[in-house]
């Protein structure tokens, strides 16, 4: 077991079969933590250190929310601790067309757009959520999975329980802090006040 700014967390690396992956795609939706330089904007926070290439962010990352609000200008949105980002590709019909990041119809959502911020606390490393969805799950997704999330425990387990039977079946290899376990006694395991950083590698697609 390890810490991280005091918090206690579980390693958990699973190796799977390349059709097992997408189950994942649920628990990068509904959110995960990682730790990144605050302060910045989200343009820099994306591109530099995440390395999410500067023309996929134009081209395919179509809506972008920062705590709850559509951000239209990743260069002056600023990132700090405890932010909520969330990556969405383009949204079907009217809807996706005004949550549109910079788009035409931008103004009939000023009230849920993100307004220009500054660093509200010192720049340090520090912990953000953050969330992928639709299109920019699949894309991404197998990519963050391999270098690994980190979770809620409680989050964590009722994944596991929900799809233990696909687990048994498609999991190659478990590990538990570098110890190879069976993928049943995940089940016992006591996670819910605690984080877990969770490793997700797949043999390659036949």
């Amino acid at each position: 077991m390890e810490k991280i700014d005091g918090f206690a967390f579980d390693r958990l690396y699973l190796f799977v079969k390349a059709e097992l992956v997408p189950i994942f795609f649920q628990l990068l939706g509904q959110g995960f933590k990682v730790n990144v330089q605050t302060g910045g904007s989200i343009k820099e926070l994306l591109c530099n250190q995440l390395g999410i290439d500067e023309d996929y962010l134009t081209e395919r990352i179509q809506t972008i929310f920062l705590n709850f609000k559509v951000v239209d200008d990743v260069n002056s949105a600023i990132v700090n601790e405890d932010s909520v980002l969330a990556l969405s590709g383009a949204m079907p019909g009217l809807v996706g067309a005004i949550l549109r990041s910079g788009g035409y119809y931008a103004a009939m959502r000023s009230q849920i757009s993100h307004k220009k911020t500054q660093s509200s606390r010192p720049q340090g490393t520090a912990p953000i959520t953050l969330k992928l969805l639709n299109l920019i799950v699949k894309e991404l997704g197998p990519t963050f999975l391999q270098n690994g999330i980190m979770i809620k425990g409680e989050q964590l387990q009722e994944f596991i329980e929900s799809r233990l039977e696909d687990l048994k079946i498609k999991c190659v290899s478990v590990e538990l802090n570098d110890k190879p376990v069976e993928i049943d006694s995940l089940r016992k395991a006591d996670w819910k006040t605690k984080l877990v950083f969770l490793q997700v590698k797949s043999e390659p697609a036949v």
